[in-house]
C-alpha cells in the first residue's frame, strides 16, 4: 500500500525543519565559541593597549609637570632679573607700538612684513620687531603713513652679531650654567639663517641665540649643526623663533633704532 503524497511532504518538512534547527543551535554554539576565542586573544591587546596609554599619559604629565616647573623658574628668574635692573636704573624697558600683519610671504616678497602701523603712529626706519615679548624677528625697512615694511632677520644678505647661549648640564649643585659665545648670523630667507663657531664647540639643536644688551633678546633656535673634522669651525642652522603664516599681531620698539 503506497504512501499518500501529502504524508511525504510532511515528513519532508519535518526532517527539513528539523535539519534547519541543528544547523541554527550550531551556529548559535560556535558563534559564541568563536566570539569568546576572538575575545580571548583580544583580551590581552587591549589591556596592554590600556596599560600603554596609562604610562604614555603619566610619561606626558610628568613632562607637562617638568615644563610647567621649568617655566615657572624661568619667569621667577625673569622677575629678579627686572627687579635687579630697576634697583641699578638699567631696566631696559621699551615703549612697544603694536601692529597687525597685513601681509606677509608668499603675496609679498619673502621674509618681510607689512603692517599697518607707520610714520603717523610713531615709527621709526630701524626699529626692532618682535613677536611679542622678548622675541625678535627683525627690524623695520621703510616707513609710509600708517604702514610699514618688515624686514626678517633671516632675509638673504642681513648679518648681525649675536650671542650664541649654550646650555650645559646641571652641576653638582643642580644649578644649570649656559655657556656664551659670540656668533656672526646670516640670513638665507625662508625663515633660517646660518652662522660658524669655532670647531669644539658644544652646540646642539635647541641652543638660543640672542642679542646682547641689557634687554636681551632671544632671535633664533638651532635647527641642524653641521661639523666637518677637516675644517676648523662648526656651521650652524637656526630658524626664527615664530611662525610667520600664523602671526598676525607684532610689537614694533619705539625708538630703538637698530642701525
Amino acid at each position: 500500500m503506497g504512501q499518500k503524497p501529502g504524508g511525504w511532504f510532511s515528513f519532508r518538512f519535518f526532517v527539513f525543519l528539523l535539519v534547519c534547527l541543528v544547523l541554527l543551535g550550531a551556529g548559535i554554539f560556535w558563534h559564541r565559541a568563536i566570539e569568546s576565542a576572538a575575545w580571548a586573544l583580544i583580551s590581552p591587546l587591549q589591556r596592554a593597549r590600556v596599560g600603554f596609554d596609562s604610562s604614555e599619559n603619566q610619561r606626558l604629565r610628568a613632562e607637562l609637570a617638568s615644563t610647567t616647573a621649568l617655566i615657572a623658574d624661568r619667569n621667577a628668574l625673569y622677575q629678579e632679573n627686572i627687579e635687579l635692573k630697576n634697583r641699578l636704573n638699567r631696566n631696559g624697558a621699551t615703549a612697544v607700538i603694536l601692529a597687525g600683519v597685513l601681509m606677509r610671504p608668499p603675496a609679498i616678497p619673502y621674509d618681510t612684513l607689512l603692517v599697518d602701523a607707520g610714520e603717523a603712529e610713531g615709527v621709526h626706519a630701524g626699529d626692532f620687531v618682535s613677536a611679542g615679548g622678548t622675541t625678535r624677528i627683525g627690524t623695520v625697512g621703510e616707513v609710509y603713513g600708517h604702514t610699514s615694511r618688515v624686514i626678517l632677520f633671516s632675509s638673504a644678505g642681513q648679518t648681525y652679531d649675536a650671542l650664541l647661549h649654550l646650555a650645559s648640564p646641571a652641576n653638582d649643585s643642580g644649578v644649570n650654567t649656559t655657556q656664551v659665545v659670540p656668533v656672526s648670523m646670516q640670513g638665507q630667507g625662508s625663515g633660517s639663517f646660518v652662522g660658524q663657531v669655532p670647531a669644539g664647540t658644544s652646540v646642539k639643536v635647541g641652543d638660543s641665540i640672542v642679542f646682547p644688551g641689557i634687554a636681551s633678546a632671544l632671535a633664533g633656535s638651532v635647527s641642524s649643526v653641521v661639523f666637518d673634522p677637516k675644517q676648523s669651525f662648526t656651521t650652524l642652522y637656526a630658524r626664527l623663533p615664530v611662525d610667520l603664516l600664523s602671526l598676525r599681531f607684532i610689537e614694533i620698539e619705539k625708538d630703538s633704532y637698530a642701525r
